[in-house]
């Protein structure tokens, strides 16, 4: 299957589109899939700036609005992760996942479906040590420190993930990097090019605890990731071993530091091109300006009650001390910067293309690698942001367990796995401060051997298909019990909330029951904790 994926897309999304477009008119091939890997930016409007973790004279509102109210649509599959750049108000209304608009499907706060067959999982957000803890306790409208607390990163989300079988065929999507993966490719280069990572990488501090402790368990072929804005590759080799259903997490050990690594996959600078676009200044890029997260964060202050301790699937390192050179691309922000009046929005982008001129693209086969020590290999790929001059874009053809015809686009299930690890756990998902703690392992894996032994049993119950004469006359569908693959269009359709740019109605402090999380949670017979209808 040919796959695109995408660093920071910071709300240029027609400039990604046309990348893939410029790709497909000078290859003669079909990209099936564009996997994104955070800072999407789904600004419906401009009544979503106020869940941006961005100051507001950064603020750009860019293109995603225009797929939302139906003016674009997207021109291939699209499954999209989110960072710390996102308008968490809406992401909020999809915590299991959901279309954002037509054809672009979010995986959820933590989530996994099937493409063809191919597990594609992710993990949205970044690691912050004080969130990590605490249950999903932000309250919509978001206010003063909740806007950065809501894409933090928490544990009761990584312990689903870590509930995943493993599989040859898997990808998984984070923003942020697995703590000590720079360790693992060429550091050297990496150094050179972003020298004030140096500290960081040598006190093994760069990047995420949870997510190594996932990379180690779940043994993904291939993880892509983005956040620091630099394209870097990696080999992550995991030790021979036959047991491929533990799920009770270890604490990861720091790797040997290693300058450069002989077997790297051929996605290097001097080993292929990529497609980089010279984007035009009116396709809307807010963040040209590098913007850390770390400018917007405030000190955790005093917890207004103890969080409860849950099994943590990793220790957090302390926190590193600034690199002494500092990173020459941040801008310092202060938060009196969201007190701002705002700039006006951009003009739309004029009508053709917004990627006027390419370098030659490469395409590269890439299969699951078995390491020199006999062990499964993750090979993994980080990628720069969207923009003129940046290694942003990747294309890959990845082998599929299925394959969909050649002029259809891939078919989209659930995660059945997924599906049973929701289910059996979601009495545990916190909206208050204090995070319960979750089972022993050995009850855990008991309670989702269950209820996959009960989907298997008793499938899903799911819309039955009708025929497009009576969905044209707005037939509704009656419920039934499916086992099998399920397609995630069935039981979930695209379905506007907020009004779009340009149409009335919709404010800063307006909340919504999205019809899709509904939809989820009846399919699994569980109550919407997320966005529940007002009694």
């Amino acid at each position: 299957m040919l796959v695109a994926v995408q660093g920071c897309s910071h709300g240029s999304l027609t400039a990604i589109y046309d990348t893939v477009a410029q790709f497909e008119a000078r290859k003669g091939q079909k990209v099936k899939l564009l996997l994104l890997c955070g800072d999407f930016q789904a600004l419906r409007s401009r009544h979503d700036f106020a869940s941006l973790a961005v100051p507001v004279k950064y603020q750009t509102l860019g293109t995603f609005h225009e797929y939302y109210a139906g003016t674009r649509v997207a021109p291939v599959l699209t499954i999209v992760i989110g960072g710390n750049h996102e308008a968490s108000n809406y992401m909020w209304e999809l915590y299991h996942g959901g279309w954002l608009a037509p054809n672009i499907y979010y995986l959820g706060t933590a989530g996994s479906v099937l493409v063809d067959g191919l597990r594609i999982s992710g993990a949205s957000g970044i690691f912050k040590e004080h969130d990590y803890r605490k249950g999903h306790f932000e309250r919509m409208p978001l206010t003063g420190s909740q806007v950065r607390s809501k894409y933090h990163i928490r544990q009761y989300d990584v312990a689903k993930l870590m509930q995943l079988p493993r599989s040859n065929s898997s990808i998984f999507l984070s923003h942020d990097w697995p703590i000590s993966i720079p360790h693992y490719g060429n550091t050297q280069a990496l150094l050179s090019r972003k020298p004030f990572f140096r500290s960081e990488v040598e006190k093994n501090t760069l990047g995420s605890p949870p997510l190594l402790t996932l990379l180690d368990h779940i043994q993904p072929a291939f993880w892509f990731s983005a956040h620091l804005h630099v394209k870097f590759a990696a080999l992550y080799e995991h030790p021979v071993s036959d047991d491929t259903v533990q799920r009770k997490p270890t604490v990861p050990v720091a790797p040997q530091i290693i300058d450069s690594n002989p077997d790297e996959i051929s996605i290097t600078d001097d080993e292929e091109e990529a497609v980089l676009a010279e984007v035009a200044a009116d396709t809307g890029n807010p963040d040209e300006i590098t913007l850390s997260d770390d400018d917007f964060d405030e000190p955790a202050g005093e917890q207004t009650s103890a969080p409860a301790e849950v099994a943590a699937p990793v220790e957090a390192p302390a926190a590193p001390e600034a690199a002494a050179n500092g990173n020459p691309e941040e801008i310092l922000v202060e938060d009196e910067e969201f007190d701002e009046e705002p700039h006006a929005p951009p003009p739309a982008p004029a009508d053709g293309p917004s990627v006027p001129q390419t370098f030659e693209p490469a395409l590269q086969r890439v299969e699951p690698k078995v390491g020199p020590h006999g062990g499964p290999v993750t090979q993994f790929l980080a990628l720069d942001k969207c923009g003129a001059g940046k290694e942003f874009i990747q294309f890959l053809d990845i082998p599929s367990p299925e394959m969909s015809p050649e002029d259809q686009p891939p078919r989209l299930t659930f995660d059945l796995d997924w599906l049973a690890i929701t289910r059996a756990l979601h009495g545990y998902m916190s909206t208050e401060y204090d995070q319960a703690p979750l089972p022993d392992a050995p009850i855990l894996d008991a309670m989702i051997d269950d209820e996959i032994q009960r989907i298997r049993q008793e499938g899903l119950l799911v819309p039955a298909p009708l025929s497009e004469e009576n969905l044209a006359h707005g037939a509704v569908p009656p419920l039934v019990w499916e086992r099998g693959p399920v397609d995630v269009g069935r039981v979930q359709q695209f379905w506007p909330t907020a009004p779009p740019e340009g149409q009335p109605g919709g404010s800063a402090s307006a909340w919504y029951t999205n019809p899709q999380t509904e939809a989820f949670c009846g399919m699994l017979g569980i109550d919407n904790k997320v966005n529940p209808r007002p009694q």
